[in-house]
């Protein structure tokens, strides 16, 4: 038990203190004291766009493409989008959303401009949608998944190594005993 308590914590130490860092953080928004960066511009489309036909049945291949464009050409990028045709404007929108911000991109095909509506959020604000797992990719998921388990793995393992301790026993369980009839009073509260 001692090598499972020693080895299970080691791999997510890091994201312990990351997620009880960011954690105190989400508590208390307004520690926060920076705003986030917000940015508006337009471009010219690229050559295709003007060119690009039947965009009520192909709007999303469209928007794809201008998502590559986009990516190439300016580094927008992100981990969830959305794509939308307004046909009475002749207009594609793209929303796309990131743990560090989120961006509104309206191309207007018949002027050949792309509008670019950007937030920037601060550092601080994107470690916190890490932690919630906001707009996060799949691979963050399954990070989070391991070191939940590693997390648990240590605190059975800890527990466990308390428990068979005849000295440490009576004070341990007096301390989760407490600890959990405080925990179980605070749910009681909120319901």
């Amino acid at each position: 038990m001692r090598i499972l308590h020693i080895y299970s914590a080691m791999p997510v130490l890091l994201l312990m203190f990351f997620f009880a860092i960011t954690g105190v953080f989400l508590n208390h928004p307004n520690w926060d004291k920076t705003q986030s960066d917000k940015q508006n511009i337009t471009v010219i489309a690229p050559s295709w766009l003007a060119s690009a036909e039947d965009w009520e049945s192909n709007f999303q291949q469209h928007g794809l493409r201008l998502l590559q464009w986009l990516d190439a050409q300016h580094n927008i990028r992100a981990t969830k989008f959305a794509i939308e045709w307004d046909d009475f404007d002749r207009l594609l929108i793209l929303n796309l959303d990131s743990p560090a911000g989120n961006t509104l991109v309206e191309a207007v095909v018949d002027d050949s401009e792309v509008i670019i509506d950007q937030r920037q959020l601060s550092p601080l604000a994107m470690l916190n949608n890490v932690h919630r797992a906001k707009n996060t990719s799949g691979l963050w998921l399954y990070l989070s998944d391991a070191s939940a388990v590693g997390m648990i793995l240590f605190c059975l393992s800890g527990f466990w190594l308390v428990v068979i301790n005849r000295l440490q026993r009576k004070p341990a369980i007096a301390w989760f005993s407490g600890g959990s009839a405080l925990f179980i009073f605070v749910i009681y509260l909120m319901h």
